[in-house]
């Protein structure tokens, strides 16, 4: 008792603490603990070790789906931060400066994320219907119809699809967060640029962004989790199998697809021996991909702040 009454702030913290482990820490463990078995998640568990983990990384066919469906994730994260984030920097700097329209632009961009993921993948099969597509006909409208194509059904072109309709959806969300920290740059350090010359956008590359680099960086963590962790998109669009020759299989859909079948039963999936423990072991190695990577965040910040 006399510890308590010494860190009365404790008690403040004891009840989010309790929610954050019953809900978070322990599912992380009791994952990780159900990847050293072989187990059906109905039936009595078997102590295989590291087999499952073995297993993953040997079969070539497991081999084949994890790669394909990490490559899926990370083309996402790729296209996010060289494309949608530097757009999403810009229209935040436009904002900022309250360009002519900027009220109106700033709720049109951030609407979509208020719509529902199944809308949002109905919307695009609409606009890319090779029969009926609204992308087809602008095309044949403008003299380019030998370009049209059965674009939800192309080949190598499903990841960069799901990409569109996770950008449109969650353009606003990152554009907010950045016109955010430009809030937070003090006005006199961009009157000095404007007073020494700097023109509207050398003000954008020379005062804000070095200023914003931890909220970049923020960000950049954001987009990798967002992309690793991606589902609901590519299970609408392409099924559990995640498309033809899973071309838009992702790391979890991956999970989702071993843990829990393929086809309907009253269980929601053919239920193979292990597929519990085999799809735990997926679980653990996206933990760590994520873990990994937030950790390498918190380094670089904190080396950051060091620096300043």
């Amino acid at each position: 008792m006399s510890f308590l009454a010494k860190r009365p702030f404790l008690l403040f913290l004891l009840p989010g603490f309790i929610i954050y482990s019953l809900f978070v820490v322990y599912p992380i463990v009791a994952a990780a603990s159900i990847s050293f078995f072989r187990w059906n998640g109905i039936g009595p568990k078997t102590f295989v070790g590291l087999d499952n983990y073995i297993e993953l990384f040997t079969s070539s066919e497991m081999m084949s789906q994890f790669s394909n469906a990490l490559l899926n994730s990370l083309q996402i994260f790729v296209l996010t931060v060289l494309i949608l984030i530097p757009v999403q920097i810009i229209a935040a700097y436009l904002i900022y400066n309250q360009v002519k329209g900027y009220k109106f632009f700033r709720v049109a961009v951030f609407s979509p994320q208020f719509i529902s993921t199944p809308v949002i993948v109905f919307i695009f099969m609409l606009l890319l219907d090779g029969n009926v597509g609204v992308f087809n006909k602008l095309l044949e409208w403008i003299g380019l119809g030998e370009y049209v194509r059965p674009w939800l059904g192309l080949p190598g072109y499903g990841m960069n699809i799901v990409w569109l309709m996770m950008s449109w959806s969650g353009f606003g969300v990152g554009m907010i967060f950045f016109l955010g920290a430009m809030k937070m740059i003090s006005k006199e350090s961009l009157e000095a640029g404007y007073l020494d010359g700097a023109g509207f956008w050398k003000r954008l590359f020379s005062i804000i962004l070095p200023q914003m680099k931890i909220t970049i960086l923020n960000m950049i963590l954001i987009t990798y989790i967002v992309s690793m962790t991606v589902f609901d998109f590519n299970y609408i669009l392409g099924g559990v199998s995640g498309g033809v020759d899973h071309d838009v299989d992702v790391m979890a859909l991956l999970f989702y697809r071993i843990a829990f079948g393929e086809s309907r039963n009253p269980l929601g999936g053919n239920i193979s021996e292990n597929s519990m423990g085999l799809g735990s072991t997926v679980a653990c190695v996206l933990f760590l991909l994520i873990f990994v990577m937030s950790m390498l965040q918190v380094w670089l910040t904190y080396r950051r702040r060091e620096e300043v």
